[in-house]
């Protein structure tokens, strides 16, 4: 079943987690996460801003605190999972928080993307880089399995701007 988890715009912050993707011991499924993609948000003024590191990173327990995504939510301002043709519920197993206050344990980093948050430079619209795939659509996804996840943290220097992700991931049966 592919999936997307939207994760919508929030502040950026120094290290700052923006969201986890967990999938719990148990769940009998590996998640392949195909995209994470971050996506600036131009409806903030931001004149004269420094980039934002961003590090996608494993995760070796899962996040908490925050706010739990939503399996097929409405809002606009909170994360869900948005199956791609509805073929039912993602397994409760997996789960995601969008700005986790603990947990999330950082586990080793695998990309490194810095984007520019500055509303009136062409620059934030330009499409980011995947932070999965890069320029090469070629490459195997990742792979999360049982307890394992991912997750999105910020460098230690602080911005400002509106950033929120684009992740699409499969689940496979064990």
């Amino acid at each position: 079943m592919i999936t997307r988890l939207i994760v919508p715009k929030q502040a950026v912050g120094a290290n700052l987690v923006y969201f986890d993707l967990f999938n719990a011991s148990g769940s009998c499924l590996t998640l392949e996460v195909l995209s994470v993609l971050p996506v600036v948000s131009g409806a903030v003024a931001v004149v004269g801003t420094l980039a934002v590191d961003l590090f996608l990173t494993r995760t070796t327990a899962v996040g908490t605190g925050g706010t739990a995504a939503t399996q097929g939510g409405t809002s606009l301002t909170a994360a869900m999972f948005s199956p791609h043709d509805w073929e039912g519920a993602l397994d409760a197993s997996v789960t995601a928080r969008l700005t986790p206050a603990g947990g999330a344990t950082a586990g080793n980093v695998l990309a490194f993307r810095s984007v520019f948050t500055e509303e009136t430079s062409s620059a934030a619209y330009a499409p980011q880089f995947d932070m999965v795939r890069a320029l090469d659509p070629a490459l195997p996804g990742l792979l999360v399995r049982e307890g394992t996840g991912i997750r999105v943290v910020q460098g230690a220097v602080a911005s400002v701007g509106n950033i929120g992700f684009d992740v699409i991931f499969k689940a496979h049966a064990r």
